[in-house]
């Protein structure tokens, strides 16, 4: 359909001088003049200020303005009635005072109109538009608070298809009719709504019976500062306005109810805020952090790192899921979600390469390729763009990723490729696996690095066993410790309760699976009891097998279950605890847990392997396992550590664990920061560009996507039973064939929300 040649654009006026001279301006300065008709009509102000600023408008003699006052005050619907009323042919803006117009805006709401022509009304999006408000939906968004506007609407024009879609009603600040549609259904009901409120709602209720839609025209911004010139007056028209409109159209109100509910318009808005916070540092370098599927120390690492360094890049999380990209935009508050897609066909490399443009992202940091091991080194073979890599463990060494051997012990580290090769073999999981060629495909992989950094010395001597010609930067994993120390405001967390007695509580900290040593507490609590030792084992936490907290009926074994670290320091107390022990079955990159001990005053009692006994052998804060292998040793151990002979020992060990300085999340965001900048300066820009950008209209289906897959826990009685017990099921067979096959076949978002309702 032909767009109309000539509109309406009218703007009722009643005092709010500064807000009409900003109004106008805006209008007269950001629209073509052979395109509309200003129509300014003066609702009888008595701010005198407004009659002489009209006059002197008047006075330029402007063909394409026309200026109206009303001989008596008709309100707002009388006013726009009368100047609906002054044109048989044109479509009409309906355009509040207290607005600030963009960049072809009105061009935009025209090609809006001509796109369908059942359109009977068109709004924009605006920072104050209830259902139509950006980037907060049905919220007033202070300008204040905001980016410049017209950044704003650039970002809307680069997010849009535009794909105009249907809303319940239109918004009044700025409303488009279309003529067609008022010689059919006629003017606003001015005898029914009275000085205004609730009219455009009848209007665009009668507009949707006479077959028209209403719609939002999704590549403009429109601001609208509040309706300032009803102050006084809004509430008490809201409600008995409110109260008529209702009796006018009974399902009006639910109508309203379930578009807010289902949100349609969310992933326009993120997709809209994404480019936003492109548009707001153009000079910024974008980085793209990868990952894996799983959560763990690595996803928190990544998180802490991309909020703990804001000022020089931009950040965004993928995570990786064979042919499942789940995309955070990390940059600002709330974090943007994204679920792409990939074809079949489409070729890994040309994916990564559109989304790094379309981000214009300049560099990547790979943290993890498992998820997706064969596509992703096929993708970063392909990559247009530098990328770097973090060694959180030894999977680029082994596909173990933890080097136990097939009888959950520590391997030492063995480097042989036939001994390795027998190693997995005998691995159900991994048989198959041709550990030479996997050591190969790896090292074109780190060949081609920009950089490698590792957060212990531990991790990068291992590493050096296997890829000895590499460079690895150290940058330990920052941690912020004085919430820790200072505990939870409110103090207030659930526990469990021991016995008062003089056995010594022995606490383990954090989410223990098999590699970090949930097998080894099973036996260190059963060689308890039956050594009749007097310990008491405290897990604040769980293990791969038990979530929920639980105790043993006689008591050394208790566990905690989930924790906040605000309440830590709370619990640690509580337990009576007051040495940390690690019973690790293999080495560790670097431990939070163990920054966290150390942050409140314990002593750790740690393997002698890992960054667990380097940390420990540097500080002296605690003690190295004397056989870290056998159980009774542990236990003989912990006993002579606590003995009260031992007392002056001890207390000069808790003392520098006390003492301890830990690497803030400042320190690791700097030292990271330092690392990408010295690649990127030596590249030309030419090297930072990846090619061409995806789609807008895939980037808003991914939008789309990640709302759609968003899981309800919400459950109640036995459905809340049966979930918990089946995934308590897949827990135990995770680590089999069955249970790894059936763990990729998951979306990663499900897995993100069941693991977080498992433990909630």
């Amino acid at each position: 359909m032909t767009a109309p040649s000539t509109i309406d654009v009218i703007v009722p006026i009643y005092n709010a001088y500064e807000d009409v001279v900003t109004c106008i301006a805006s209008v007269r300065r950001h629209t073509r003049p052979e395109r509309y008709r200003l129509i300014l009509i003066d609702d009888k102000s008595p701010d005198p200020r407004i009659g002489a600023y009209l006059e002197s408008l008047r006075e330029e003699h402007d063909a394409g303005m026309l200026i109206v006052r009303n001989e008596r005050n008709l309100g707002f619907v009388g006013t726009v009635n009368h100047g609906m009323g002054l044109s048989a042919e044109n479509d009409v803006v309906l355009l509040n005072s207290d607005t600030i117009v963009t960049p072809g805006w009105l061009d935009k709401l025209r090609r809006c109109a001509g796109a369908d022509p059942q359109i009977g009304t068109i709004t924009p999006f605006s920072n104050n538009a209830e259902i139509c408000s950006f980037p907060v939906f049905c919220q007033n968004n202070d300008l204040a608070g905001l980016p410049d506007i017209e950044l704003i609407n650039q970002a809307m024009e680069m997010a849009a298809l535009p794909s105009y879609p249907d809303i319940p009603t239109a918004v009044g600040f700025c409303m488009y009719i279309r003529r067609a549609l008022l010689r059919k259904i006629g003017f606003f009901d001015a005898e029914t709504f009275g000085l205004g409120y609730g009219e455009e709602n009848d209007f665009c209720m009668r507009a949707i019976k006479a077959g028209y839609r209403n719609v939002l025209c999704d590549d403009t911004f429109v601001a609208h500062t509040g309706s300032r010139s009803f102050d006084q007056k809004k509430q008490a028209l809201i409600e008995a306005n409110t109260r008529l409109l209702v009796a006018k159209h009974p399902h009006y109100p639910e109508q309203v109810h379930r578009f807010i509910a289902a949100d349609p318009l969310q992933p326009l808005r993120k997709l809209a805020g994404t480019m936003l916070r492109i548009l707001q540092e153009p000079g910024m370098h974008g980085v793209l952090h990868i990952l894996h599927s799983r959560q763990g120390g690595t996803e928190s690492h990544i998180r802490d790192l991309m909020r703990a360094e804001t000022r020089h890049y931009r950040h965004y999380l993928l995570i990786v899921q064979e042919n499942q990209w789940l995309l955070e935009d990390g940059n600002g508050e709330p974090w943007l979600l994204y679920e792409l897609h990939r074809g079949e066909d489409e070729p890994w490399a040309d994916l990564l390469n559109a989304l790094c443009a379309t981000l214009r992202v300049s560099l990547c940091h790979v943290h993890h390729i498992s998820g997706a091991r064969n596509g992703l080194l096929i993708a970063l073979a392909g990559l247009r763009i530098p990328y770097g890599i973090t060694l959180h463990d030894s999977y680029l060494a082994c596909p173990t990723v933890t080097l136990l051997n097939p009888s959950g012990e520590y391997c030492g580290g063995v480097s042989d490729t036939a001994a390795c090769q027998r190693c997995v073999d005998a691995q159900t999981l991994y048989r198959g696996i041709r550990i030479a060629d996997w050591r190969e495909e790896h090292r074109a992989l780190v060949a081609r690095a920009a950089f490698l950094i590792a957060p212990s010395r531990s991790v990068a001597d291992t590493f050096r066993t296997y890829y000895p010609d590499t460079t690895v930067q150290i940058i330990p994993h920052g941690t912020e410790t004085e919430a820790l120390r200072k505990g939870s405001p409110d103090g207030m967390c659930s526990v469990l309760l021991l016995p008062h007695d003089q056995r010594e509580v022995v606490g383990v900290l954090g989410a223990i699976g098999p590699v970090k040593g949930a097998r080894r507490l099973e036996r260190l609590v059963a060689r308890t009891k039956a050594r009749k030792a007097p310990l008491r084992w405290v897990l604040i936490g769980y293990t791969d097998h038990q979530y929920q907290p639980w105790q043993d009926k006689e008591k050394t074994l208790t566990i905690h279950g989930a924790y906040d670290k605000g309440a830590l320091a709370a619990l640690v107390e509580h337990y009576r605890i007051r040495l940390m022990v690690f019973p690790a079955a293999g080495p560790e990159s670097f431990s939070y847990t163990l920054s966290e001990t150390w942050a409140l005053g314990c002593p750790a009692l740690v393997p002698p392997i890992g960054a667990l006994g380097e940390r420990v052998s540097e500080t002296g804060a605690g003690w190295l396992m004397e056989d870290w292998q056998n159980e009774d040793r542990i236990i003989d151990q912990i006993l002579a550590i606590c003995a009260p002979e031992n007392a002056e020992a001890f207390a000069q060990r808790r003392a520098r664990a006390a003492s301890v300085t830990l690497p803030t999340l400042g320190d690791m965001a700097e030292a990271t920061v330092a690392v990408y900048a010295d690649r990127l300066a030596s590249l030309a820009p030419t090297h930072l560009a990846c090619g061409t950008p995806l789609p807008m209209a895939r980037l808003l289906a991914a939008a789309e996507a990640e709302k759609r897959s968003a899981p309800t826990t919400d459950l109640q009685g036995w459905k809340h039973t049966l979930l918990r017990r089946l995934l308590h099921v897949a827990l135990r067979i995770r680590h089999t064939r069955a249970g790894h096959w059936l763990y990729r076949q998951i979306p990663v978002q499900v897995q993100q929300r069941l693991k977080a309702y498992l433990v909630a």
